[in-house]
């Protein structure tokens, strides 16, 4: 698997911004390159959460080991806690340089598919949010969205807004702008996600959510699943009895994600690798085989 960092100016943010690759174009069986597609790969693009770097997904989890299995590139942006939203009232444009320019800066740099269907933007935290703000923005070129302990913090706003605490709204404006343009807006993932039903002929990606009921969280996740159902999404909700808003719930949780975005028999990268570490975290009854394994082994 090949990691590489990358350092190229943003046209969107008119400043030079850092990426983490992986690509699994250097797979080895034994001690010979491994046969196999050498892409267009399925890609990934991964966002981190607050005050968060674009390593931290391959510092505190084993992501790596997974997308190297399945054949699917990871795209790692530092969103230098720009929340990956635009803010036209500063002249940064972090949602265009996630939808727009990223995409067509990595598929230049490497073997990427170009199809909708093998897109996905993904993140955690607050991260997730922005993966579904930007994802249900940008249809036409994400087919998966997967959301992990996803901060929905519609109903925060709306309490900001009315609060008579300045500090409380200026901490939220820091990130949103102006609380009281932010409801209906492109910022506000209920009315993104209620405009698809307004118009049919948009494109709908399918969606990967999970959040654990320790999560304080938990219930706005609930909540906007129900959502997208009721918007005829097709939704994948987990919410498992174990896990906090914590980078082991993220760590589990975003190898079972990809089992869902990328299924099928996982591709060893030595001959007669062991994936137990792998398999006995995925989500239950969803195990995946791996070569010569019984399924029924791998509960």
């Amino acid at each position: 698997m090949a990691l590489l960092r990358a350092d190229f100016y943003s046209t969107y943010l008119q400043r030079n911004v850092m990426l983490t690759a992986v690509i699994p174009v250097d797979k080895m069986d034994g001690e010979k390159r491994a046969k196999g597609r050498r892409g267009p790969y399925r890609t990934v693009y991964l966002l981190h959460g607050l005050f968060g770097r674009d390593v931290d997904w391959i510092d505190r989890t084993h992501v790596v080991e997974t997308a190297e299995a399945r054949d699917i590139a990871l795209i790692m942006p530092s969103g230098e806690d720009g929340l990956y939203l635009n803010k036209p009232e500063i002249d940064e444009w972090h949602g265009k340089f996630i939808s727009e320019e990223l995409i067509e800066v990595t598929r230049h740099l490497f073997p990427l598919s170009s199809k909708r269907e093998d897109t996905a933007l993904a993140g955690i935290s607050i991260g997730a949010y922005t993966a579904v703000i930007n994802g249900l923005l940008r249809p036409d070129r994400f087919g998966s969205i997967i959301a992990l302990s996803g901060t929905f913090m519609r109903d925060r706003i709306l309490e900001a807004v009315d609060s008579h605490s300045p500090r409380k709204r200026k901490y939220y404006e820091r990130f949103f702008g102006d609380l009281d343009t932010v409801i209906g807006s492109e910022k506000d993932y209920v009315a993104l996600a209620e405009r698809f039903s307004a118009n049919p002929e948009l494109p709908k990606p399918r969606f990967y959510i999970a959040c654990g009921e320790s999560d304080n969280l938990c219930q706005s996740n609930r909540d906007f699943s129900e959502l997208l159902r009721a918007n005829d999404f097709d939704v994948t909700y987990w919410e498992p009895e174990i896990g906090g808003h914590e980078w082991p719930f993220w760590n589990a949780w975003i190898d079972c994600a990809l089992d869902w975005y990328a299924p099928g028999e996982m591709k060893p990268t030595t001959a007669g690798g062991d994936y137990s570490a792998l398999t006995s975290l995925r989500a239950p009854d969803k195990a995946i085989p791996m070569t010569g394994e019984n399924p029924d082994n791998l509960g």
